[in-house]
């Protein structure tokens, strides 16, 4: 695979990595879980106040704590074709009166001929 010219400068091979790596004293055997231990450790953790993550799935979903969500207001999109003049006009408008966007200059513009 091409890196683009671009190399990473500690950047080692998996051959190098599996060298470093000793891993014949692990087992690939599927572990063996020790029922009477595994309850023990369970109730030790529910003394401690730990919850057992899968009691949580058959609770309902109203459970849950809800989010505060902001409301939404519905979006568009506007392309204005114009003279060149006219837009750049509105561009430094924008820019002089702080607004991040241009609909909040629309909405300035549209407060002020509300008012007149």
């Amino acid at each position: 695979m091409s890196g683009y010219g671009f190399k990473k400068p500690n950047a080692a091979s998996a051959d190098e990595v599996a060298d470093k790596l000793n891993l014949s004293g692990l087992s690939k055997a599927p572990l063996r879980i020790d029922r009477v231990r595994e309850e023990e450790a369970v109730a030790r953790g529910a003394a401690m106040g730990f919850v057992d993550r899968a009691q949580g799935e058959s609770e309902s979903v109203s459970a849950r704590p809800s989010r505060r969500r902001r409301e939404t207001v519905a979006q568009g999109n506007l392309f204005i074709k114009g003279p060149q003049e006219t837009l750049d006009w509105f561009v430094e408008f924008t820019n002089q009166r702080g607004h991040r966007s241009y609909w909040q200059a629309l909405e300035e513009l549209r407060a002020l001929t509300a008012k007149g």
